[in-house]
């Protein structure tokens, strides 16, 4: 099951097209870094063209004991292990929702949005060790 799910978070919806502009990405990580040192929250930037982590704040909350290097290396294979299955199936519906909604905005009207939603984590203990 495990890539199968995986790859369910990455459709036609939110696929990108043609190679990203990583040079330009380097501030948007260091905006969300300076971001994440003023948050108990957990930040992190989703890169959809490799389909994995562009960022992941060093928050042990979010990630249940593991480094936030091994939680890069798993990709979206950490929500499968960490979600219970049922909010799996929850994170896939907001993710596509919320694809569709901004997908129909107007470019200049995107940034007028956000989207935040709570999911419960399961740590692994045999992975913590």
């Amino acid at each position: 099951m495990g890539n199968n799910k995986v790859n369910d978070f990455f459709d036609s919806g939110n696929a990108v097209h043609g190679e990203p502009d990583y040079g330009l990405a380097v501030n948007f990580v260091r905006t969300a870094e300076a971001f994440a040192n003023t948050t108990y929250h957990s930040v992190y930037i989703i890169d959809y063209f490799r389909k994995n982590f562009l960022y992941l704040s060093p928050n042990p909350l979010f990630l249940c004991g593991m480094s936030s290097d091994a939680v890069k290396s798993e990709g979206y294979q950490f929500y499968i292990d960490h979600v219970p299955a049922d909010e799996v199936d929850m994170l896939l519906e907001i993710n596509k929702a919320g694809f569709s909604f901004i997908n129909d905005v107007p470019i200049e009207d995107k940034l007028k949005y956000t989207i935040s939603y709570d999911f419960h984590l399961e740590m692994d203990m045999r992975k913590s060790s």
